[in-house]
């Protein structure tokens, strides 16, 4: 069975998620399938405003935010994660460069690269200098992905992703899609796993 999992680098949840899918892969006998979508261009286009912004007035729910983040870390012994300090992160080139490796063959070392860099790292990786750096030390061909980067092929696919999520019912990140099934949110793949069962 394959899960399509809309992510974007740039989310501390799309992170989270990456971090258990092989466990989760293993579990359920699924395939997860990453999409590489813009999470700015979903909020744009769904009229949905980051957690963060639409909580920080609210007290008490923006530090709910991060306690539920320290259960997840805990739970799952992702002792790697550091908050980043360059966040939010303008993802654009970022998820532009997964389209791009999805093309040569490499998005899951590229998104294991990339990932680990923002949220394990703490780097700066929206500074394509900082992104070619982080790709070359792991034998990632920068070069040629930061020149599909630029190509209006990959531009393009990038928005027909990012619109293809949001018409399957994407409102954020991260977002996973099976049959004609979507579950939203790290807190809810126990219903993703729950209705992968069903259909055994």
């Amino acid at each position: 069975m394959i899960v399509d999992f809309i992510y974007d680098v740039a989310t501390p949840n799309g992170y989270l998620t990456h971090k258990v899918v092989p466990e989760f892969e293993k579990r359920t006998g699924t395939n997860f399938n990453y999409v590489p979508c813009l999470a700015g261009g979903i909020f744009k286009l769904t009229n949905n405003i980051p957690p963060l912004i639409a909580t920080a007035d609210i007290k008490n729910k923006a530090d709910y935010f991060f306690i539920e983040i320290s259960r997840f870390v805990k739970k799952h012994n992702l002792t790697k994660f550091k908050n980043n300090s360059f966040f939010p992160q303008n993802s654009l080139n970022i998820q532009r460069g997964a389209i791009a490796a999805k093309e040569l063959g490499v998005l899951k070392e590229y998104v294991e690269c990339t990932m680990a860099a923002m949220w394990e790292k703490d780097l700066n990786i929206q500074d394509l200098e900082v992104l070619e750096k982080v790709l070359d030390e792991e034998g990632i061909d920068h070069k040629t992905i930061l020149e599909m980067i630029q190509t209006k092929e990959c531009k393009d696919k990038l928005i027909a992703n990012t619109s293809w999520a949001v018409e399957k019912g994407a409102f954020g990140i991260p977002t996973f899609l099976i049959d004609d099934q979507i579950f939203f949110g790290k807190d809810h793949m126990d219903q993703l796993e729950d209705y992968i069962n069903s259909t055994k």
